[in-house]
């Protein structure tokens, strides 16, 4: 089961070309999550946008699946923001996970943040981008007052390869996109999905310190990390494994990859999926 990240980034319509070795081997679950794609509504009440009312939506979902489908647990893999729903859920309810896989695994949001902005400015005096120095500077470290500032931080991320080694994450969606999957209305709830799921969890999002509330897990826990991601720095993860209690602990690099490791390097991504079987 695929936690994704965003907030508000559903990946239903963009994850089955990449995922569809894994078909081989699991039953593969990909859900838009509350506010977020197909379960984008304008009836969601805002209040209900925290946290704890994603982990208690992921656990009934969880429990539903290994009741329809007759198991005893699953693999469970969260990406970027869905690393905090993922680790928490492994921390709280390790009676229904195999697995914990955190993608792009959030640690410490506040210095992420800062890492990520001063990756950013450091690439941009690099290679003397003086638009990029001059917005940069404007908007000055984070946590940030509106959506805009974090925009431009990560526009200049994405220009600089923080964000993917190759590419950037609007061509990865076009290239992997069914169609059978997405329709004009199904896009346009995509949108409107992420700026209402930013808009409000943002604030609690960055006030997440995994560090801090898990130190131990009962379940084996891997971290699937491109050496390239500095929109969720990968060294905090290095810090991270380091305190952390677990049965089993291990990261996986993804040498040519930066925050979307399972869909830069699918391959190895979904082999090593595969090898946990």
């Amino acid at each position: 089961m695929f936690l994704h990240g965003g907030p508000g980034t559903a990946q239903i319509f963009f994850s089955r070309k990449p995922q569809r070795k894994l078909e081989d081997h699991f039953i593969v679950v990909n859900w838009d999550q509350r506010g977020a794609g197909k379960s984008y509504s304008e009836s969601i009440k805002e209040s209900d946008m925290t946290i704890n009312t994603f982990l208690h939506d992921s656990q009934e979902l969880i429990e539903y699946l290994i009741n329809r489908f007759n198991k005893k647990k699953i693999f469970l893999v969260g990406h970027s923001w869905g690393s905090i729903l993922g680790i928490k859920l492994a921390a709280a309810r390790p009676d229904l996970i195999f697995a914990y896989i955190g993608i792009g695994q959030i640690v410490n949001m506040q210095k992420g943040e800062t890492i990520s902005y001063n990756y950013t400015l450091g690439q941009a005096i690099k290679f003397e981008n003086y638009k990029a120095i001059r917005e940069l500077k404007r908007i000055g470290l984070p946590p940030y007052s509106d959506l805009n500032s974090a925009g431009i931080q990560r526009k200049w991320l994405s220009k600089f390869n923080g964000t993917m080694r190759n590419g950037n994450i609007f061509r990865t969606i076009f290239m992997n996109m069914s169609l059978s999957d997405v329709s004009i209305s199904y896009l346009i709830k995509f949108i409107k999905g992420i700026m209402f799921s930013l808009k409000n969890l943002e604030n609690e999002q960055m006030s997440v310190n995994i560090m801090q509330k898990v130190r131990k897990l009962d379940v084996p826990v891997y971290f699937c990390e491109g050496k390239y991601d500095y929109t969720v720095p990968f060294e905090l993860v290095e810090e991270y494994i380091e305190i952390l209690e677990a049965p089993q602990k291990k990261i996986i690099w993804f040498e040519n990859s930066g925050h979307l490791p399972n869909f830069e390097e699918p391959e190895k991504f979904n082999n090593f999926c595969i090898s946990l079987l």
